[in-house]
């Protein structure tokens, strides 16, 4: 039982070494030294998305199949050579390769990390603190994503493919942590590997009215919450903040998000179930709302409300897929909900490309929190219908 309860603070490194993206400050600004436009910035994070929505419910099934330990070091191995491959890249093609490998890396991670969390306090007979193990988890991801903006700031004013390489030795570091993880023991397994047995979950997900439209739903709220990423580093250089300052701004929004992440089983018990979800899109819409209308320097204090969003959403939602479904498609319909989530994703940030370079970035943010609020309503009336809410 001992061997089985380390797998608790093995998730919790596994999340911390994952968190240490040095580069995040400074990428924008690193794919245009070597000559990728906006448009081809926003083409290739589509990429890097449609890779992600290929392979999770491919992956998560596979971790329902053969393991989460073994999903976790396919894991490992994909995202240090997307690292390794981004460190030596120069130009949009040699990025994408990079791009696939981290999302084929992503993609293994997706789905299996929760479920191995979820799993193993089911076999201690702890489930009941799975909310509040994972907002910890999550918690010291954003943690350790803060201290590495805030150094990758610094090292990449040095230079920026520094911030890559400082990633590696750490990286690597997952590989053994993963083998080292003592797979949980489960109820139901799936006996026969196949395309049918995917098929045939995705029936169960489709067939569920309740499942269904909450996988929607969560798919908006990540999509319109992230789209906001790439405009971050141009909308800092609107408002007229100093360069310098970039890493300490997306430090703080790392603190936001993991204080709201290892609060949020607290803030749920508060708010209840329906209201939790309902905030999520009209929090989304506010903060665009702002950012578009009232430019200062420090108006990316506005950004604070989607990083709350960030953290609080994982949590909640992943919390009440579980409740939803059994053991043996748990990982797979998790890779479901964050493969809903990179598919709007992946369609929005394109349009939001041809805004900016046809208009402008204020306008694009607008256009933002007008959409979000129209299909998050939307939704929020057919989660009601169901009785989800």
């Amino acid at each position: 039982m001992s061997n089985i309860q380390s797998n608790i603070w093995k998730s919790y490194l596994i999340h911390i070494i994952g968190g240490l993206a040095f580069f995040v400050p400074i990428i924008v600004l690193f794919w245009q030294e070597n000559g990728l436009t906006m448009t081809k910035i926003m083409v290739l994070q589509s990429l890097y998305s449609l890779t992600i929505v290929f392979l999770d419910i491919p992956t998560g099934y596979f971790a329902d199949k053969f393991g989460r330990k073994t999903s976790l070091l396919f894991s490992s191995l994909f995202l240090f050579l997307g690292i390794f491959i981004y460190s030596l890249g120069h130009n949009f093609y040699q990025f994408l390769i990079a791009e696939v490998l981290w999302g084929t890396g992503v993609s293994f991670m997706s789905g299996a990390d929760s479920a191995l969390v979820y799993d193993t306090l089911k076999e201690l007979k702890q489930e009941e603190y799975y909310k509040k193990i994972w907002g910890k988890l999550v918690f010291y991801g954003f943690i350790a994503t803060a201290v590495a903006n805030i150094l990758g700031g610094f090292i990449g004013k040095i230079d920026f493919r520094y911030t890559f390489y400082v990633m590696l030795p750490f990286y690597l570091l997952l590989f053994p942590i993963a083998l080292s993880i003592k797979e949980p023991k489960r109820k139901e397994v799936i006996k026969k590997a196949g395309i049918k047995d995917i098929i045939n979950i995705l029936k169960v997900i489709y067939s569920n009215p309740k499942l269904k439209w909450f996988l929607v739903y969560s798919g908006i709220v990540y999509g319109f919450n992230s789209a906001s990423l790439w405009l971050y580093q141009p909308y800092l250089q609107l408002i007229g903040l100093d360069i310098i300052y970039f890493g300490f701004v997306f430090a703080s929004f790392q603190i936001i998000a993991a204080l709201a992440s290892k609060y949020s089983h607290k803030i749920e018990g508060y708010l209840g179930q329906k209201y939790s979800l309902i905030i999520l899109i009209f929090l989304i819409t506010i903060s665009y709302f702002l950012m578009s209308n009232f430019i200062y320097l420090f108006s990316f204090s506005f950004a604070f409300i989607q990083q709350f969003v960030r953290g609080f959403y994982r949590v909640v939602m992943t919390d009440y897929i579980n409740k939803l479904v059994s053991s043996d498609i748990r990982a797979t319909v998790l890779s479901a909900q964050n493969m809903a989530g990179r598919l709007f994703y992946a369609a929005i940030i394109p349009i939001v490309g041809y805004i900016i370079d046809a208009y402008s970035l204020i306008q694009a943010i607008t256009v933002l929190g007008i959409t979000t609020l129209i299909a998050g309503t939307f939704i929020l009336i057919i989660l009601h219908r169901v009785k989800v809410i």
